[in-house]
């Protein structure tokens, strides 16, 4: 079904709903099925109304993403090393696509003896 047509309470077509529904009217649609050839007008109720408190905001880090990759080292593991990308990751290490490898902090390499398979640069 198309809508072709949404019209705010007090309009032109919405009156007689109004007059029914009065300030818990939102809106009026009129769709429209091209394959019946009928039109439909219908209506959106308030149904309920409740207190609603919403989420708070989340905190916004004091430093820009780009100093936390810094704080990250890449890391070559191959593909077939499963176990070894499994704890990494497990360890807080994500994969970068951009640069095939994976980045985790200095503590994981230290942790897991990764020396060895840091990229540098």
């Amino acid at each position: 079904m198309l809508v072709k047509t949404i019209r705010k309470p007090g309009e032109a077509g919405t009156r007689k709903l109004l007059a029914r529904f009065g300030d818990r009217l939102v809106c009026v649609r009129y769709r429209y099925d091209p394959i019946q050839h009928k039109r439909y007008k219908t209506a959106e109720v308030i149904v309920a109304e409740e207190d609603w408190l919403p989420p708070p905001e989340p905190e916004v880090q004091a430093e820009p993403q780009q100093s936390l990759q810094r704080r990250h080292v890449g890391v070559r593991i191959d593909y077939r090393e499963r176990d070894l990308r499994q704890k990494v990751s497990a360890a807080g290490g994500a994969w970068s696509q951009r640069e095939r490898l994976w980045r985790v902090a200095p503590e994981v390499v230290e942790r897991l003896g990764l020396h060895s398979r840091v990229v540098r640069g």
